[in-house]
Order: structure tokens, then C-alpha cells, then sequence
């Protein structure tokens, strides 16, 4: 179900409708564009924030009692941000609650650099997400340490340049107008101008391909952003090259005209797969993840942004919305709404942000399956949010869905697949499978052992490449075929793995797919 996909990338992802949202030619006498690239300068400032998410109630005849109580219980869920502090690029903190249909869940959230920090109501020790590390640009990763530490610190002081590339290349939507009004920031009356915009998912759709399609014919433009972000960077490289580095990359890097020449196609790549991914889930055949994206781009979806701005050009309020339908997939849920609303004061005054103390340690989180299994090992299992996690948006409920190799020709695909072995059994790679499942790998090359602990059940499983004998808990166990190496990974009988983990095994012989389901 949709609703146990919910995440925090939803105000993100307002944030970048808002640009989307918004072209760059004046309207009525505002400059839209102006006055987004202006707030982006802002280097301190107060504010608060409140994201909310609704399903609209739909047929609910064919969900279980237990997914009816969970779809109640998320029905509405809201999150308030209160006392938002930005220091500056790097440091910014908020307090906050999450509140829903069984309770509220107080949190505190710090950023650093690109590290964002929270600390939650019944969390054993703060839980670490970064941002950069968890990023499929893939270029970072052509770049010296040094360099990479320094990336995502660097890529924020020209954060205006950048929406300024987005705007320069984003038409105006159709239905757009500008009113003189006065309206209430952190309790002061502010004389503003609102700008409205109303558009429905088709028009977004048809916005979005152009600006990917504009940022991509945009040479000149994309390289003076390097250049740019270069500039930002070439202290660090200076210094590094002084310090004597031994780093090859270092040296190169060293040189502007080619640096430059060196990673614009690597991320000229990167835009245009993003740009057919983009394709894809307009089409509907992308993968739907976090969110009904194909919903988003439907006529029926609208999507309405309320901008506020001062004399100085600088936007003080924001409202976003978003009605999308969902299909009729037995959700329960006919349709989403999300709003987003915000405000900001105290801009470019001195704001001290709060910290949040990681010293005694902390959980650090990705992208990675098991990366929300190790969040639910950190959590008191009585408290809210584990409840919430765990009991209505059943983020544990796992569907592994692996289609059997045909002989050994082998596969263009990066996931190892399952094959049938010299005694009839099914084999899968341990490690995509434990690690899909919520549990953790390691591999002893001087044992060549395979150590598998599950962070769900607290469960430890081991077992020995080449042996029939493996041990769960301690306890030794026969496997039906020995863990074996093939292609590179280590394989074991499927139903072995997976009923350790709690999972249960379906095979149909017609697609020749292996399933493995773990509530």
C-alpha cells in the first residue's frame, strides 16, 4: 500500500514543484524568478513549516481488518517543524512533531553539512542520514576524498546559481496571477505580493520535460555552473596540492579548463538518464516507489502554490498543494493530498542552530534495504514510532520478487540470479536476499564464513562455504545443498534463507520467478 512508502522526501519534492512551478518571465510587474533566486541567498534566518498528507478515503471492502485500522490510522498525517534556526549553509535545527491517527511523535533535527541528524522520541541514539553518501550521482564518486567530504558543503554556497539554471530554462505556467495583499508572518502584519498558480499534472508533465530537455541543450549554461561550483572548490584543491598530496586526481583537478572538460559529460550523463527516468514514469513504466508518480502527471491531478513576497524581492510565506489520484489497486485510497505551508523571518539576522550531540554514537541510514530495519533495532519497541513503523506502515512487509537463470549463459542484470543446483534445489545469493530481507552480511575470507544477522528477530545465522552445516542461534543445522560460489556470490538453498528470515517461498513455473514474502 501507498501509505507505507510515506516518507520525508515529500517536502523536497514540494520544494522543487515549487520551482518547476514558477518560469522565469515577470508576471503583472513581479519577477518570480528574482525573488526565488534571492531567498536562496539568504544565509540565516527563523522560520516554521507544516507539511500534512491525506489518503481520500476509497473501496475498502478489499482490505483485511488490520489494513483497514492502519488506513485510518495514517489517514491524516501531519508534521510541524516549529523553531527552525539556519545558521548558515551548514547548520540548521528545528524541533518538531509527527502526529497521526494514534498519536504524536516528538523530534529534534540538526543539519551538518550534508549529515542530517535527528533525534526521536524513543530512538536509543540519534539516528544519521547523509545526504551526498546516499546520492546516485555517480561522478562524486570519480573525486579524491578530500574533495567528495567537501562536495555537498561546497555545492550549497551556490545554491542560487543553481535554481538560477533551473528557472533560466523553465517556462511559466498558463495559469498565473499576482495580487497585492496583506497577510500575517510570525505575527507581524507584512504588505506582500501573492502570487497564485494553479496547474493540473498534464501541464507539469509537459513543464518538467522542458526544462530537462532546455538544461540539456544548455551547454553554456551547465558549464558556467561548474565553473562556478570550481571556483568554490579550488580552496580546497590549493590546499591539498601545497599539502604535498601524492593524489593524482589532486593534480588534474588542479587545472580548471580541465577539470571542467573531465566531469561535464559524466553529469551531462547523469541529467540525461534522469531526464528518461523522467520519460518512463510519465509513461507509467517506471517503477512507482515512494510515491503514485504516475498519478502526479494525470489530468485530474492539481496542483496550486500560493508564493508571498516582501518589498525586497525575498518570498516570506509559501502554501503548496497537491491532489493526486490513486488507482484502484485494493489501497483503500482513492486519491492523496499533500499540502506544504511555510514562513520565514529574521532573515540574514545572527540565529544560533541547536546541535544535536552523535558523541555516544549513532545509527547511521541510507539507501540500503536494511537501512529501515536498523532504524526499528534502534527503536524502544513500545514507543510510538516503532509502532507506526512497524504495526500501520508495515515498512517490514517484503516482497523479493527473482526470476531463475537459464543454464549458466549468465545475465546482463546486476542482481545475481537464482539457479537450480546439481540436487534439484533452488540457490539464491545469500547476501541480496538477507540484505532485501532486514538483515546484515559479513563475510570472514580467512573462515569463509557468511555471518547473517537479522535485525528484525535478533536472529544470527552462520554458514560455511563449501558445508551442509550451518548454525542459527547456535544451533547446528543441515542444509539440503552446501552454500557454494557461483558467479561470484555465495549462494544457498533458498527455503534455508528464507524461512530463517522469517520470509515464505513461492515459485511459478510458467515466468519461472521465485517469490519470498516476509510480513
Amino acid at each position: 500500500m501507498y501509505k507505507k512508502k510515506m516518507t520525508w522526501w515529500v517536502s523536497a519534492a514540494m520544494v522543487f514543484l515549487l520551482l518547476a512551478l514558477t518560469g522565469c518571465q515577470a508576471v503583472q510587474g513581479l519577477d518570480l524568478a528574482e525573488a526565488i533566486k534571492n531567498s536562496a541567498t539568504v544565509k540565516s534566518s527563523e522560520s516554521k513549516g507544516t507539511l500534512q498528507i491525506e489518503f481520500v478515503p476509497g473501496d475498502t471492502s478489499k482490505l483485511t481488518a488490520d489494513e483497514q485500522k492502519s488506513l485510518s490510522a495514517l489517514q491524516n498525517v501531519k508534521v510541524e517543524l516549529t523553531n527552525v534556526k539556519t545558521q548558515n549553509a551548514q547548520q540548521t535545527s528545528a524541533e518538531g512533531t509527527i502526529t497521526y491517527g494514534k498519536g504524536s511523535i516528538p523530534f529534534k533535527l540538526a543539519t551538518k553539512g550534508t549529515k542530517i541528524i535527528l533525534s526521536i522520541e524513543g530512538a536509543k541514539k540519534p539516528i544519521v542520514y547523509d545526504v551526498l553518501g546516499a546520492s546516485d550521482a555517480t561522478v562524486t564518486k570519480m573525486l579524491p576524498t578530500v574533495i567528495q567530504e567537501q562536495f555537498g558543503n561546497k555545492l550549497a554556497e551556490i545554491k542560487s546559481s543553481v535554481i538560477g539554471l533551473i528557472l533560466a530554462n523553465t517556462a511559466n505556467p498558463s495559469n498565473i496571477s499576482v495580487t497585492s495583499v496583506t497577510d500575517k508572518v510570525n505575527g507581524a502584519d507584512l504588505s506582500l505580493q501573492q502570487a497564485h498558480i494553479e496547474l493540473n499534472g498534464t501541464e507539469l508533465a509537459t513543464l518538467l520535460q522542458k526544462l530537462f530537455s532546455n538544461i540539456l541543450a544548455d551547454e553554456a549554461g551547465l558549464k558556467d555552473l561548474l565553473s562556478q561550483f570550481y571556483d568554490a572548490l579550488s580552496p580546497v584543491i590549493e590546499e591539498q596540492v601545497k599539502a604535498g598530496s601524492a593524489d593524482f586526481a589532486l593534480t588534474i583537478l588542479s587545472n580548471k579548463q580541465l577539470a571542467i572538460g573531465l566531469v561535464y559529460e559524466p553529469i551531462r550523463d547523469f541529467l540525461e538518464k534522469t531526464a528518461a527516468s523522467f520519460e518512463e514514469a510519465i509513461a507509467g513504466n517506471a517503477e512507482q516507489g515512494v510515491m503514485p508518480i504516475k498519478g502526479l502527471f494525470d489530468a485530474k491531478s492539481t496542483l496550486q502554490a500560493d508564493l508571498y513576497i516582501d518589498a525586497d524581492k525575498f518570498i516570506r510565506k509559501q502554501t503548496l498543494a497537491a491532489n493526486i489520484p490513486l488507482p484502484d489497486k485494493g489501497t483503500g485510497a482513492a486519491g492523496l493530498k499533500i499540502s506544504f505551508t511555510s514562513e520565514t523571518w529574521n532573515m540574514d539576522k545572527p540565529v544560533t542552530a541547536e546541535t544535536i550531540d552523535i558523541s555516544g554514537g549513532a545509527v547511521q541510514v541510507g539507501k540500503d534495504a536494511s537501512s529501515i530495519y536498523r532504524v526499528l533495532d534502534n527503536l524502544d519497541k513500545q514507543s510510538t514510532f516503532y509502532k507506526l513503523l512497524r504495526e500501520d506502515m508495515k515498512v517490514t512487509k517484503k516482497e523479493v520478487n527473482l526470476k531463475l537463470a537459464d543454464g549458466d549463459a549468465g545475465s546482463t542484470s546486476d542482481t545475481p540470479q537464482p539457479f537450480i543446483n546439481a540436487d534439484n534445489k533452488t540457490m539464491v545469493p545469500v547476501r541480496f536476499i538477507s540484505e532485501k530481507l532486514g538483515a546484515e552480511v559479513g563475510w570472514n575470507g580467512d573462515l569463509q564464513e557468511v555471518t547473517i544477522k537479522d535485525l528484525l528477530s535478533g536472529k544470527t545465522i552462520v554458514l560455511k562455504l563449501d558445508s551442509k552445516m550451518a548454525t542459527v542461534d547456535g544451533a547446528s543445522i543441515e542444509l539440503e545443498s552446501a552454500a557454494t560460489l557461483h558467479n561470484g556470490s555465495t549462494f544457498v538453498p533458498i527455503r534455508f534463507i528464507a524461512e530463517s528470515l522469517g520470509g515464505k517461498v513461492s515459485f511459478d513455473d510458467e515466468t519461472r520467478v521465485v517469490t519470498i514474502k516476509r510480513d
